[in-house]
């Protein structure tokens, strides 16, 4: 009851905060966070998710940066039927289907919030404490938004010849992005870096932030093992539910191979199929640690579908993995954006919000379409035949550290997953 009558409490408090905060604005001068949110959700670019299997992979003994895997897109022999029920004109030669999920669809519940607080009138009368936090962070944000572009463009062009780049980059993205769209704008940053820059490196007379470093690696030395750059969480009393981010820098032009290197060391001239092996294991993996967390903590998860976050100066990648259901689901076949026009890009913006917050807006598939990829990724399989499915229930965050191949595109069917699988 005491708990209850709490988040009862706190709820009103912030949402007494958020009208306030919309209050403050007279008529005749609107809020421009609203301006850019309406904006953000009348002009969003969808992001589409497409199912990966994985080939073949190896274990044990590598880290995320060594590991070996072969992956291609997934696809599924064409069903007549659905397929001229949906797209009459379609080419079905070869007999194959390549599908591929909405992000709006998957993370409904967040564009529904936003949907609810845009439409009526910059109040919010539902969607419970979590989304009430979440859309704080959001707007405080968007009131700073010019604010934060500056300091971001200025930071890539100040450090991008320093010799070691990479920790400023992520110090700069994670104080003046990432950070700001959780509640409580809380990180970790891999205390591993070279270099160790207590306060942040913008140069903004106003921002005196400490920068937080710590413990990042996760894994199991039978399966696959790593460190995420960073680990950003909203403030919360369990601290279980996290999302992993690795920083690619794209800033550096010059030819270097591919060894046991950071994930933000990797060059410009690589392309997601040189880096998918380290990223896609790591999202695998976080998807575990954190199922294993909730166990440890006796907290039902409300879905199995863990998202990552890979993030450039320029663009960002999302990865989503369903634990249970061994569905694995990434843009990287799309071009996405961090910026447009010399801005920030709103729908990247959102699309990380979300993500960000996912505790809150619950990501999930259609049931129809859960069932119709049950599998598709196929990792559940490699381990069981390696007799080591057993071990994902050991992955932990360590304090130690233990020791693309795609079908032709040409004649394949790309089909929106939540109609044909109706």
């Amino acid at each position: 009851m005491a708990t209850m009558l709490s988040n009862r409490v706190g709820l009103a408090a912030l949402r007494d905060t958020l009208n306030i905060f919309n209050r403050n604005f007279t008529h005749h001068k609107k809020p421009n966070f609203t301006k850019d949110l309406r904006m953000a959700l009348e002009n969003y670019t969808e992001l589409h998710l497409r199912p990966i299997k994985i080939q073949q992979c190896d274990f044990g003994t590598e880290p995320f940066s060594r590991v070996s895997l072969e992956y291609k897109e997934y696809t599924i022999p064409a069903d007549e039927r659905r397929c001229a029920s949906h797209r009459p004109a379609c080419n079905t030669k070869n007999g194959n289907v390549l599908l591929e999920v909405k992000f709006s669809k998957v993370f409904e519940d967040g564009f529904k919030s936003l949907k609810d607080y845009v439409y009526n009138n910059g109040r919010m009368d539902s969607g419970g404490l979590g989304h009430a936090c979440a859309l704080s962070s959001l707007l405080v944000f968007l009131t700073e938004l010019h604010k934060h572009e500056q300091i971001l463009q200025d930071g890539f062009r100040r450090y991008s010849k320093v010799v070691n780049p990479e920790i400023y980059i992520a110090t700069l993205l994670t104080n003046h992005l990432l950070s700001c769209l959780v509640f409580g704008s809380q990180y970790r940053i891999s205390d591993d870096y070279r270099d160790q820059p207590p306060f942040c490196p913008c140069k903004d007379t106003t921002c005196d932030r400490h920068i937080v470093y710590g413990q990042t690696s996760i894994g199991h030395g039978d399966v696959w093992y790593g460190r995420p750059d960073v680990l950003l969480f909203p403030k919360q009393k369990e601290n279980v539910y996290m999302v992993p981010l690795w920083y690619i820098n794209t800033q550096d032009e010059e030819n270097e191979e591919m060894e046991d290197i950071h994930s933000l060391e990797m060059k410009r001239h690589s392309k997601f199929e040189k880096y998918a092996s380290q990223v896609l294991s790591q999202a695998i993996i976080f998807a575990f640690y954190q199922s294993n967390l909730l166990e440890e903590r006796r907290i039902e998860p409300l879905s199995t579908l863990v998202p990552s976050l890979v993030i450039t100066p320029d663009q960002y990648y999302i990865i989503m993995y369903d634990y249970k259901r061994d569905i694995l689901l990434s843009n990287e076949h799309q071009v996405s954006s961090l910026w447009v026009d010399n801005g920030l890009n709103l729908s990247a913006i959102l699309d990380i919000w979300m993500v960000l917050n996912y505790k809150d807006f619950t990501p999930h598939l259609k049931s129809s379409v859960a069932q119709g990829l049950d599998g598709s990724s196929n990792f559940h399989g490699i381990l069981k035949s390696r007799n080591i499915f057993d071990e994902t229930k050991r992955i932990r965050m360590l304090r130690y550290t233990p020791s693309k191949t795609y079908e032709d595109e040409e004649n394949m069917i790309v089909q929106d997953a939540y109609t044909y699988f109706e």
